[in-house]
C-alpha cells in the first residue's frame, strides 16, 4: 500500500493530459513535492477519483483536502504553499484563456478531428499499444484505433467546433467536414492566438509570459496546451499533432520560450509514486 504523509499532496492523473501537465509543471517549477497516482479507466470513464468526479487532475492532501480542476490546483498551490503563480491579473486572465478559450479547442481539433493531426498524434500513440498478435505494427492497428475512438472523436467535435466557431476569423463550422475543409482558417486563427500570448515576452524572448523569476499560471497553462500541438508531453511521449506550427516566422519568440520551458521545466508524470509500506 502507498504511504502518503499528510503534508505531501497527491495528484490523480492520466498520462498525456494537458490539464494534468499544467498542474504538474506548476508544482515542479515551484518546488512543491507531490506524488502522482493514475486514475482508473472504466467503461464509463474515470472511476474512483476522490470527490466522485470523472476528470483529472484532482489533488488530495491530508484527510479532507480534495481539489479538482487544474486552475483550482494552482490557486491552492499559491494559497497554501506560497507559489507565486498569479502575480498579476493578466496572469490569471491568460491562464484561464489558455485553458478554456480558443487554444484548448484548437488542441482538440488537431489531436482528434483534423485527419493529419489525429494520424500523427492520438492515432499513432494508441496504435503503438496494439499487440503484434492483434495487428500491432501494421495498418490494422490504425484501423482498430479508428474504430475504438470513433465515438470519442465525435464527442470532441461536438464540444470543440462550436467553441472554434466563436472566433471572428473562423465563423460557423457546419460539422466535421466543414471544419476539416477550413483547416487553413483555423490554423491562422491559432497563430494569432499564440501571438497574443507571445506579446507578454520581452523583446529578446527571454523570461516568462508575465515576467518574474519562475513560471506563472499563464506559462503553465500555455505550455501544457502547446505541447499537445508541437511537443511530446514530456515523459508521456505523445507525438506532436502540428509539429511545424512554430516554424511560422511570426512565432519566433514563443518558439524560443517553449524551448526554454522544455529545458528548464519539463513535463514529468513518472517517478512520483508514493513510497510503499514495508
Amino acid at each position: 500500500m502507498p504511504v502518503v504523509d499528510d503534508d505531501t499532496p497527491t495528484v490523480w492523473v492520466i498520462w498525456g493530459s494537458q490539464y494534468v501537465a499544467k498542474a504538474l509543471v506548476a508544482l515542479d517549477a515551484h518546488g512543491i513535492k507531490h506524488y502522482v497516482r493514475r486514475g482508473k479507466l472504466g467503461t464509463g470513464g474515470l472511476e474512483d477519483l476522490p470527490g466522485g468526479g470523472k476528470l483529472v487532475p484532482v489533488l488530495t492532501a491530508g484527510n479532507d483536502v480534495v481539489v479538482p480542476d487544474s486552475e483550482a490546483i494552482l490557486r491552492w498551490a499559491e494559497k497554501t504553499r506560497g507559489a507565486n503563480l498569479y502575480p498579476t491579473a493578466q496572469c490569471a486572465e491568460w491562464s484561464e484563456r489558455a485553458s478554456d478559450g480558443f487554444l484548448p479547442n484548437a488542441v482538440l481539433y488537431y489531436n482528434w478531428i483534423e485527419p493529419k493531426g489525429y494520424a500523427r498524434s492520438m492515432r499513432a500513440k494508441f496504435a503503438s499499444f496494439v499487440p503484434w498478435y492483434a495487428g500491432g505494427g501494421t495498418c490494422i492497428a490504425g484501423y482498430l484505433v479508428d474504430w475504438g475512438t470513433a465515438k470519442k472523436r465525435a464527442e470532441f467535435a461536438e464540444k470543440a467546433l462550436p467553441e472554434l466557431s466563436k472566433h471572428p476569423d473562423v465563423g460557423t463550422l457546419e460539422g466535421r467536414a466543414d471544419a476539416v475543409a477550413k483547416e487553413h482558417v483555423i490554423r491562422e486563427a491559432l497563430v494569432k492566438e499564440l501571438m497574443h500570448f507571445q506579446s507578454g515576452l520581452a523583446n529578446d524572448a527571454a523570461g516568462y509570459l508575465c515576467g518574474g523569476e519562475a513560471p506563472t499560471a499563464a506559462d503553465c497553462s500555455v505550455f501544457a496546451q502547446l505541447e499537445r500541438l508541437v511537443g511530446s508531453m514530456g515523459d508521456a511521449a505523445v507525438p506532436a499533432s502540428v509539429p511545424g506550427l512554430l516554424d511560422d516566422t511570426r512565432l519566433g519568440a514563443i518558439k524560443k520560450w517553449r524551448e526554454m520551458m522544455v529545458e528548464k521545466h519539463p513535463i514529468r508524470y513518472g517517478g512520483k509514486r508514493a513510497p510503499t509500506a514495508k
